[in-house]
């Protein structure tokens, strides 16, 4: 009944379902990021809290945008 007012479709899920969880994307952003930062020792930062500010300038509202598209997400 639900459909018939919105056009929307009712998707019975799992309590927990990670391929539906557009956090999950943005976290492996960070984690490669930090990964190639490692092993490249990008502009020699050694203070970590600058090598973490500068992991959040790889995630764009743009990137955002395609990871909930991904999920399945009305936007």
């Amino acid at each position: 009944m639900f459909d018939l007012f919105t056009g929307c479709i009712l998707l019975f899920l799992p309590p927990y379902s990670p391929d539906l969880n557009p956090i999950k994307e943005s976290f492996s952003a960070h984690k490669f990021f930090l990964f190639l930062s490692a092993v490249t020792h990008i502009h020699g930062q050694d203070d970590p809290v600058a090598t973490l500010i500068e992991a959040t300038s790889c995630v764009t509202p743009d990137k955002c945008q395609g990871w909930v598209r991904h999920a399945g997400y009305i936007m």
